[in-house]
């Protein structure tokens, strides 16, 4: 359930910014996305919590991934507070780029990864998790040829 949402969010942009010439968007939409995503996770969390039984892993990864989607949290706040009090607002793709060079310093956009990163390992023990992935086959047999 919670890929199934998580995967239909849309990227978002902030109210006024023109879409990104490139395919993989504004770097401000992935926050806005990771923020959506933390949002979802939460709601899914709530929502099963209950549901499931008492120490549930599927809802401590669930719980962990909103955990670290929600570490973007007060850099979207910071984002949309800055993007709002430009005027006039950057309306061409080279001043957004400029505006998130100036508002997403290197060291943010490294923490930003960072997050990113380990949302991709959470992600994947979720996937795994639900598609029985992790089983792996038996040891072979002793002799056996590889």
């Amino acid at each position: 359930m919670f890929l199934d949402h998580r995967d239909a969010l849309e990227p978002r942009l902030l109210p006024g910014m023109p879409q990104s010439p490139g395919a993989q968007g504004w770097t401000t939409q992935h926050v806005l996305w990771l923020e959506d995503a933390a949002a979802t996770a939460w709601q899914v969390h709530q929502q099963w919590y209950r549901r499931l039984p008492s120490g549930s892993h599927m809802t401590a990864l669930i719980a962990a991934y909103a955990d670290q989607a929600a570490a973007v949290v007060p850099l979207a706040d910071h984002l949309r507070e800055a993007w709002h009090a430009e005027q006039p607002l950057p309306d061409t793709p080279e001043q957004v780029t400029w505006w998130e060079q100036w508002h997403l310093p290197a060291a943010q956009r490294e923490q930003l990864d960072a997050v990113t990163h380990r949302l991709i390992v959470i992600g994947s023990v979720i996937v795994a998790a639900v598609t029985g992935a992790w089983h792996h086959d038996p040891a072979p047999e002793a002799g056996a040829a590889f």
